[in-house]
């Protein structure tokens, strides 16, 4: 019995010394414990584990595998009980997260948007309000969102609060999402110029059609390659119809918005494609949102003109494209309105209200929000995963480039940049992961058309988000329903008035002026 005694005085003496020794393990440490650091690395002196929850890409590796994301922990002193689930089923996943709160430390990749972020941040609290914390304890990110507020209010809820970090794209590439292309083999066959208004590019359409460029002796040629009804408004800056907030909307120098979809300039612009459309210039199955017809044309290089953002997904014909500036519209407007105001995702990144430690958490965070870091991040260490050429551009090793399982699973095993959504910076150093050169050639020569001012939506208030649900589902529908009869001429023009009040009946303006609100309580 008296052995029995003295062996458990004995393990819960060694079971003093560790706690002791090592207080991250006990459930009551504090940071001070933990050998926190406010600046520099590690973040900590003590272990310390966070469970991360997020969705993981089919091309990314298990994250307890990817080389960078071990390499950050190791470089804060974190361990990470990482619980990645793939994307078929996540949102289920994660909504029953909520419900049932069984919540990690760290939610990443896991895409909230604006409703969600009121939901679980402003009603549920579930997600914490990362304002202190990043005034605190993220100085990379404090000194873009005070060198960009237009970031900071975007991400801003109702009631002043953040609560998510997102990827921020600052590069070239990243300020638009479509560019656009122009087939230079055909401009040459036909013996055409670029265009540089509306006119020509109806000119150089005609010449593509008729004049068999591609050479085969087949009428094939597609001169307008229009990918989907959602993309029909990537010209409307021509017509001064800007883009923010991703809708229809401009947004004057007083910071007043309005939603253009009863403007003369719209029907004018409706008008110039109805008669691309009988003319036969414009991809006669556009609106059928065929993704796969649409590729399959793009990569047998049948398109004169089109528009995407990355030639990632014409590369075999990437060669025979070239980029050209914004069309000079009939009133003199020369703008490219697919702005994106340098915010890639929205949710990328949020913590929970059961995180003992968010202080660490946002510390660990901000580190990828510098160029230094971002370049870690993307192509790890220099002489091992990439080099840097003559122009200072990082470049991936041919080990990863040329990859016997591809090269988007090689950076999968590196980093988390497949699919997107992570929260980081991304410069003009560091877009070259998914940009082609000649990607961030055509989109510099946009850049300086952009709109000098471009919002994102805001978040609205908790009072208004029924009402903006209901009538965006609606003027949605039935927005894409007329405009795609308006320009395949299934409606004439005649019932323009008619189209006009029923998008007034719908909410139009209601939802216009709720969006006006939301942006100017979040500027105050």
């Amino acid at each position: 019995m008296k052995a029995r005694q003295r062996l458990a005085c004995f393990v819960a003496f060694v079971l003093l010394l560790t706690m002791t020794a090592f207080p991250a393990a006990a459930e009551d440490a504090t940071l001070e414990d933990l050998g926190f650091h406010e600046t520099g690395y590690p973040v900590v002196d003590q272990p310390v584990t966070l469970t991360v929850f997020g969705n993981r890409d089919q091309n990314q590796a298990e994250w307890k595998d990817v080389r960078m994301l071990n390499a950050s922990a190791e470089k804060a002193g974190i361990t990470f009980d990482w619980q990645e689930v793939p994307a078929q089923g996540f949102a289920e996943k994660k909504n029953l997260m909520f419900a049932g709160n069984d919540l990690p430390d760290v939610f990443l990749r896991c895409g909230f948007t604006v409703n969600e972020i009121i939901m679980y941040g402003v009603t549920s609290q579930q997600l914490i309000p990362l304002n202190d914390l990043i005034a605190q304890y993220a100085p990379n990110l404090s000194k873009i969102y005070e060198e960009h507020p237009e970031i900071r209010q975007a991400l801003t809820a109702p009631d002043g609060q953040m609560y998510t970090i997102p990827h921020i794209d600052l590069s070239d590439t990243g300020k638009m999402g479509f560019k656009q292309w122009i087939n230079k083999e055909w401009l040459e066959a036909v013996g055409k110029e670029v265009p540089t208004t509306l006119e020509e590019l109806k000119d150089v359409l005609i010449a593509f059609r008729d004049g068999d460029p591609n050479g085969n002796g087949q009428a094939d040629e597609i001169p307008l390659g229009i990918r989907e009804p959602s993309s029909v408004y990537v010209l409307g800056g021509s017509f001064g119809l800007q883009s923010q907030m991703k809708d229809t909307y401009n947004i004057d120098e007083n910071g007043q918005l309005h939603n253009w979809l009863c403007d003369d300039e719209f029907k004018e612009y409706l008008m110039f494609l109805n008669d691309l459309y009988e003319e036969g210039l414009l991809w006669v199955d556009y609106y059928k949102n065929d993704r796969a017809a649409w590729r399959s044309n793009l990569s047998n290089a049948l398109f004169g003109v089109m528009y995407m953002p990355y030639s990632d997904v014409f590369l075999n014909v990437e060669d025979q494209y070239i980029g050209f500036e914004p069309l000079v519209g009939p009133h003199g407007d020369q703008l490219w309105v697919d702005a994106t105001a340098g915010i890639s995702s929205l949710g990328s990144f949020a913590i929970s209200n059961t995180c003992k430690y968010p202080e660490i958490a946002i510390r660990w965070v901000d580190q990828f929000f510098t160029e230094e870091g971002a370049i870690e991040f993307c192509y790890g260490v220099e002489g091992e995963t990439y080099y840097v050429d003559e122009n200072g551009q990082p470049r991936f090793v041919d080990e990863i480039l040329n990859a016997p399982e591809g090269f988007m699973t090689a950076m999968g095993k590196l980093n988390l940049v497949p699919g997107g959504d992570f929260p980081r910076l991304t410069t003009n150093l560091t877009d070259g992961v998914v940009a082609s050169d000649l990607t961030k050639e055509v989109a510099a020569m946009l850049v300086p058309f952009l709109p000098e001012t471009v919002v994102l939506k805001p978040a609205v208030s908790i009072e208004d988000m029924d009402m903006v649900n209901m009538i965006s589902q609606d003027l949605t529908t039935y927005r894409d329903t007329a405009v795609t009869n308006f320009i395949l001429g299934e409606w004439d023009f005649d019932m323009w008035e008619e189209y006009c009040a029923t998008l007034e009946q719908i909410g139009i303006r209601e939802l216009e002026a709720i969006y006006q609100r939301a942006l100017d309580a979040a500027a105050e």
